[in-house]
């Protein structure tokens, strides 16, 4: 795969980095300079949540896998 001189995309012999980065939304990638500071979370905000997280990953017994889902601007990136 080789990056297209002039927009910095990567190229695809099947053109798929073509087609999604013309539907991407720009300064929405998680590691984006247009998201900084990076979001978190005021101190004291979210405890429940992060706690009932943690809960659910320490035990051995269950799946290992959360799915964090919401609305935009609900947190999600912060957590």
């Amino acid at each position: 795969m080789s990056l297209d001189q002039s927009s910095g995309v990567p190229r695809s012999s099947d053109g798929t980095w073509e087609r999604l980065s013309q539907v991407a939304v720009k300064g929405a990638e998680y590691d984006s300079r247009e998201r900084q500071p990076h979001p978190k979370c005021l101190e004291g905000t979210r405890v429940d949540l992060l706690d009932h997280i943690r809960g659910l990953l320490e035990n051995k017994e269950k799946s290992r896998i959360i799915w964090l889902h919401g609305t935009a601007g609900v947190g999600k990136s912060a957590v």
